[in-house]
């Protein structure tokens, strides 16, 4: 790879992080491209050079580098242990290692705001990515015997939406309040 495409690489992950932090901390139909060129300190065109789509194909390569970033965490917490307790303690480990997905929001929020096959496309992203591997590790706890059988949806989206929640504990002001009592 030339030292150009090296570059133009490094730039696109450059707007990619400051688009993922503004998108996630504030939602997608609260961001504008001229909020992202702002915070990069670029002309607002310059960034159609990486997402000619605009707003929409940012928001896409965002979510989809950010799920694949889950997927990858989850996948190595899982493997790091060879029971449902040790898998639980790296799966919330890794979420409390990560910006807040504030995965209900995005979902009631940022994907209805999308075009259709955007929409369904990270619907089906974030199930295999993040929803799937947890309901799989309740799946195989109930296999093994370490839990008693229960609706496997219903354990992986109550540890999900849990998880979820850390983001909060972790906020400037609500978690503060939380640790403090």
């Amino acid at each position: 790879m030339s030292v150009t495409e090296l570059e133009v690489k490094d730039s696109a992950q450059r707007v990619l992080d400051v688009a993922e932090a503004l998108f996630m901390d504030r939602g997608y139909n609260a961001i504008t491209l001229r909020d992202i060129a702002d915070e990069l300190g670029i002309k607002q065109a310059s960034l159609y050079y990486h997402f000619p789509g605009g707003k929409e194909q940012l928001f896409m390569s965002m979510a989809e580098r950010l799920f694949e970033r889950h997927r990858l965490g989850l996948a190595a917490a899982i493997d790091s242990a060879p029971d449902l307790r040790g898998q639980l303690r790296g799966i919330a480990a890794w979420f409390a290692s990560q910006r807040p997905l504030k995965m209900l929001g995005m979902i009631h929020a940022d994907m209805p705001a999308l075009a259709n096959e955007h929409r369904q496309t990270l619907v089906d992203i974030a199930h295999a990515s993040v929803y799937a591997p947890i309901k799989r590790v309740f799946v195989a706890a109930q296999e093994r015997g370490e839990i008693r059988p229960m609706h496997p949806d219903l354990l992986a989206g109550s540890f999900l939406w849990l998880m979820d929640g850390l983001g909060l504990w972790r906020h400037p002001v609500w978690g503060a309040a939380a640790r403090d009592g």
